[in-house]
């Protein structure tokens, strides 16, 4: 294991935090810029968001260090936009709705992680650290667990669709960034270290049902397409030679007349 080196461990972290910063920032302006978010799961998004309330009182009572500090409450809020994307495209509902179902949700994750912080550092003064591993296990828990609706979308389609793949790049580096700077620290972090790794091993399995499945998708379309030609080939090719008999049929009961 690598010895204790502050500096590394703030670099490292501050990397992290900035490629999680920009990370759903590509999945945002895919939405906004197709108008769509179908394909997308709302409640990866959703859930996604949620977690940063448990992960930020972790990283907060624990004192990770201020880049981890950071990072749940920028990944929470950008989630939360995507989230609310969702909920503005598919189905279509009123901007000024989604603008106060947003203002409305970042002041319940702000009071609720404020109050999270002052129970948590309560319970460790008393000698309790049962709340503090439950923050932390548990935000892990729900990260891993949101990417369950996005397998289902997937499974749903047959193809990876409304995802960003460079989103999901970016959010591999950020935490393959965030656990080297785990690695420096005094004492290593197993519920930070183990929320990173799953990030890194679900996201990554998304970019490889793409590369398997949406070659498939696109040849299916492909030959959905071609049928399509050749029906209407051959419904026109019928309807011509319907009029054709037709107007011989006339011209033949024309010289009888």
């Amino acid at each position: 294991m690598p010895k204790e080196n502050a500096a590394l461990e703030n670099v490292f972290g501050t990397i992290g935090t900035v490629l999680w910063t920009g990370q759903i920032i590509p999945q945002i302006w895919k939405s906004y810029r197709e108008k769509t978010t179908v394909g997308l799961s709302p409640w990866l998004m959703l859930i996604w968001s949620v977690s940063g309330i448990f992960l930020g009182i972790y990283a907060i009572v624990q004192n990770i260090n201020i880049p981890i500090i950071v990072q749940p409450q920028v990944f929470s809020t950008l989630a939360a936009i995507s989230w609310v994307q969702c909920l503005y495209y598919d189905p279509k509902r009123p901007r000024s709705l989604c603008v106060a179902i947003f203002l409305l949700y970042c002041v319940l994750f702000a009071s609720l992680e404020v109050a999270g912080v002052f129970a948590t550092r309560a319970t460790l003064r008393a000698g309790d650290g049962k709340l503090l591993r439950f923050t932390g296990i548990f935000s892990g828990v729900l990260i891993s667990v949101a990417l369950i609706p996005q397998f289902i979308e997937i499974y749903r389609l047959r193809e990876v669709r409304g995802i960003s793949l460079l989103f999901l790049i970016v959010d591999i580096s950020g935490g393959v960034f965030s656990m080297l700077s785990l690695g420096f620290k005094r004492h290593m972090d197993w519920v930070a270290a183990v929320t990173y790794l799953g990030v890194i091993i679900l996201d990554g399995a998304i970019i490889l049902l793409a590369a398997i499945l949406n070659p498939l998708a696109r040849k299916r379309r492909e030959a959905a397409i071609s049928e399509s030609s050749n029906a209407t080939a051959v419904a026109t090719i019928d309807e011509d030679q319907i009029q054709t008999s037709s107007k011989a049929q006339k011209s033949l009961d024309e010289k009888r007349l």
